[in-house]
């Protein structure tokens, strides 16, 4: 399996390029030009069949058409986020340049995994962010979109975000066993660990 990191969208947005031995992959949220990532994928001859989205922010999917466009793959969300992914008031696209509204080709919930090619997905909800934030595990790894930062987490001020709710998934996190990289929407990765001993959020 190989992780390749791409800061996409002008407020530096972590989009995810996870592949497997034969070049089959997943991109997990899409913002912004997407030349970064189609130069990555020709570059490495990845075949894309899958994109993951850990919540529907407008800076998570901005350029998800395009990227569905070009390779044919099927967009898969939470069920919970399907009203904020279609409505540009709930995911914030109203205040950027171009309102958004995103279908899932397939809604995900709890628990449920997700194959692309020899790569196997399993999906954790963690709602407060928004409504249907979710985690994508993977060995041990973790994609946490803005659930989990290094040193913090996401805001909660925005349409369906609940404080109280992004802590209890905060808690989940923190009672998986074992490490794991974590892979968050913004800045750089951090180890469940290391949240554990020093997030104050945690």
């Amino acid at each position: 399996m190989n992780i390749k990191t791409l800061e996409m969208g002008y407020i530096g947005t972590n989009c995810y390029v996870v592949s497997d031995d034969n070049g089959i992959c997943a991109i997990i949220d899409c913002d912004g030009n997407p030349q970064p990532l189609y130069n990555y994928i020709a570059q490495n001859q990845l075949k894309p069949t899958h994109i993951l989205l850990t919540h529907g922010h407008f800076d998570h999917i901005g350029a998800v058409e395009a990227v569905k466009e070009k390779y044919g793959c099927k967009v898969y969300a939470a069920e919970k986020e399907a009203a904020l992914l279609a409505d540009p008031a709930l995911n914030a696209s109203d205040m950027a340049s171009v309102p958004l509204r995103i279908y899932a080709d397939v809604s995900v919930k709890n628990a449920d995994t997700i194959s692309v090619g020899d790569l196997q997905f399993s999906v954790l909800e963690t709602p407060g962010h928004t409504q249907g934030s979710v985690c994508f595990l993977i060995e041990k790894n973790i994609f946490s979109g803005d659930t989990l930062f290094l040193g913090s987490c996401g805001r909660t001020d925005f349409p369906t975000g609940d404080y109280q709710t992004i802590l209890s998934s905060l808690q989940k996190l923190k009672n998986l066993e074992g490490d794991y990289v974590v892979y968050p929407g913004h800045g750089p990765a951090t180890t469940l660990e290391y949240e554990r001993k020093t997030n104050p959020f945690m």
